[in-house]
């Protein structure tokens, strides 16, 4: 791509395409059967009418009243055309003028998506060359082979000692590891899988291991899953991130030759992990067994240690400038870890207490997990029991304030301003996600529509005419804040990355050599296509997930292929677990303890809520 100080003069907030359409609508393509549905710049109420590649027309349909949208300050009309379901291309007009692009109309139109949206975690792998047989042009060197990571002084660990902290992906537009940004992202896509098993068993995007037996997208997490155990220190707590002490230059990764070290060890960090790690057991138990095994127990002994360290938050070393990612809250994290534990081991004695806390329904992300928690427990009732039907009403009254926000909306979308901060497009993703939970717990198909709607917005029916994945739709985000893509002198980007999206908070404007794109009162209008914008043009792989799983599922969807084999989850496998030499569960006066052998020898005991006796 272009040097980052000539971008710096390179001012553009939606990249312009030949032909400056006057309908907004999804650039990549409609599903037969789906609903369908293009933005209308105010203008006239004469009938839109559809036309085939062969200029017959084919639908003519009368717009909708004009209606405000507050988060653009626009007056627009909504057309619903979703009664053309004919396989074709097509274009719109009024009065006789072309007002769209390309509308595709194809039964496998988000299959292409789907897999730019999964193959960009391989662009992501740390610690190995990407190779011209998978990566094409974007292939490089391997950087970060992160096989002697160095313990940051305040873990307190022997000077000199190092570990092998090998594979995972790049978080975002950097080159650190997190886990708690890992471990959401990992689970959103192992949950993918197992809803989607049917189809994702067979659906190839070139990877290395594509030859083998495994599922590319299994062998896509396994890579971070794997990254993931080594950061499990031996007492079972989790290294809260693997960086260098500061942010890199915009290098490619193989330039970046500062040390790496092992940051922090935190209860949020230590939970997340058990959450994912207990879930990957349920995943790959009938593909790899051991694996599975191995899993469940890095997770069953994170879940200890953090009964013991129930309150251990990250707070920033002096000397280190990367990511912060901290969480002074762990209850949402203890919640979601029992409640994967319990379903991967049947284990009620041990997790139930934690596991069946009133659930919580929300939009997740990385720092509030709670709403992941009840994703799980309503969709298995056969585990939870009445506390799955609670699950399963606060996920229903929050879908249905989504859709009533969409069916009410200009835009037809659930999208509020209060919506519209960094990773405005994650709240999108995240927000279609939650609709298809709910369409799997009531069968209810508007909720699904409601769900592609915010799909077909970050695909282009939006207000800067911007499709927001790299390299899909007419028009694309061409300088996003990503350090591969900036210093690898390709014109174009990665493909397959969804930026972060529009928002009004500036933060990045100082870095822009104040450049001041924000517009007034229109947070969806707010967003800089520069390399500069790390607030609205930056990477994330937690905001390619959820849109992954949107895409993903919806098309799983269309081609009627079962989600959980006909909506009937399977019954998790009971796991059984290794011996922990740190931990085990012993009854004491009559109670259930925690008993723990120290390094020494001593041997002390705790209760289930981690206070030492």
């Amino acid at each position: 791509m272009r040097s980052f100080s000539t971008l710096l003069l390179f001012v553009i907030f939606a990249t312009t395409s030949v032909f400056a359409a006057k309908a907004y609508h999804n650039q990549v393509g409609f599903l037969p059967e789906a609903s369908k549905k293009l933005v209308l710049e105010a203008g006239t109420a004469s009938n839109v009418v559809f036309k085939d590649s062969n200029g017959t027309e084919k639908l003519s349909v009368k717009p909708s009243a004009i209606a405000f949208w507050e988060p653009a300050q626009d007056s627009v009309r909504l057309v619903d055309f979703s009664s053309l379901k004919t396989p074709g291309t097509y274009q719109a007009y009024q009065d006789n003028a072309l007002i769209s692009h390309p509308i595709i109309i194809q039964a496998k139109a988000w299959e292409a998506v789907t897999k730019a949206s999964l193959k960009f975690f391989y662009f992501q792998r740390s610690s190995t060359a990407l190779l011209k047989e998978n990566a094409g042009i974007y292939a490089r060197a391997a950087g970060h082979l992160d096989t002697a990571v160095q313990y940051h002084s305040e873990l307190g660990k022997t000077t000199g000692k190092t570990f092998n902290g090998a594979k995972g992906w790049y978080d975002a537009g950097d080159y650190g590891k997190y886990i708690v940004n890992s471990g959401i992202t990992t689970y959103t896509l192992l949950k993918l899988y197992e809803y989607n098993k049917a189809y994702f068993d067979s659906l190839r995007w070139n990877l290395p291991e594509s030859d083998n037996a495994t599922p590319d997208i299994l062998d896509e997490i396994k890579w971070n899953l794997d990254w993931m155990l080594t950061m499990q220190d031996e007492d079972g707590g989790v290294f809260h991130k693997l960086t260098t002490k500061n942010f890199s230059g915009m290098v490619m990764p193989e330039k970046d030759k500062a040390i790496r070290y092992a940051i922090g060890k935190t209860t949020t960090a230590t939970l997340n992990f058990a959450a994912v790690m207990a879930l990957a057991g349920v995943v790959f138990w009938k593909i790899d067994n051991d694996y599975a095994k191995e899993c469940v127990f890095a997770a069953s002994k994170a879940f200890n240690w953090a009964k013991i360290n129930p309150t251990e938050y990250y707070t920033q070393p002096s000397d280190v400038g990367t990511g912060t990612y901290g969480d002074s809250r762990a209850s949402d994290e203890r919640q979601w870890a029992a409640v994967e534990l319990l379903r991967a081991t049947g284990d009620s004695s041990s997790y139930w207490t934690d596991a069946s806390t009133t659930p919580i329904a929300s939009i997740p992300g990385w720092s509030y997990v709670a709403g992941l928690a009840t994703y799980s427990i309503a969709t298995a009732p056969h585990l939870f029991g009445t506390i799955a039907t609670d699950a399963k009403t606060a996920l229903l009254e929050l879908a249905d304030k989504l859709k009533n926000e969409a069916d009410t909306s200009a835009y037809g979308i659930s999208m509020t301003s209060s919506n519209f901060y960094w990773g405005s497009n994650s709240v999108a993703a995240n927000q279609g996600m939650l609709l298809l939970h709910a369409y799997y717990v009531s069968g209810d198909t508007s909720y699904l529509t409601s769900a592609i709607q915010l799909a077909d917005y970050l695909l282009g029916r939006n207000p800067l005419d911007l499709s927001y994945l790299t390299g899909s739709g007419v028009n694309s985000p061409k300088f996003p804040h990503h350090r591969p893509s900036a210093a690898d002198n390709i014109a174009d980007p990665i493909p397959g990355m969804l930026v972060g999206g529009p928002h009004s908070s500036g933060q990045d404007i100082a870095s822009c050599q104040n450049v001041d794109y924000t517009v007034p009162n229109a947070p969806a209008k707010s967003f800089y296509d520069n390399v500069c914008s790390y607030a609205t043009n930056e990477v994330a792989i937690n905001w390619n997930a959820p849109f992954a799983y949107l895409i993903g599922s919806i098309q799983a969807l269309s081609q009627n292929i079962p989600v959980w084999e006909n909506l009937g989850l399977p019954t998790a496998p009971k796991i059984g677990k290794k011996k922990d030499p740190h931990f085990k569960r012993v009854l004491r006066n009559n109670r259930v303890r925690i008993e723990k052998t120290t390094s020494q020898g001593e041997v002390i005991y705790f209760d289930l809520q981690g206070n030492r006796e």
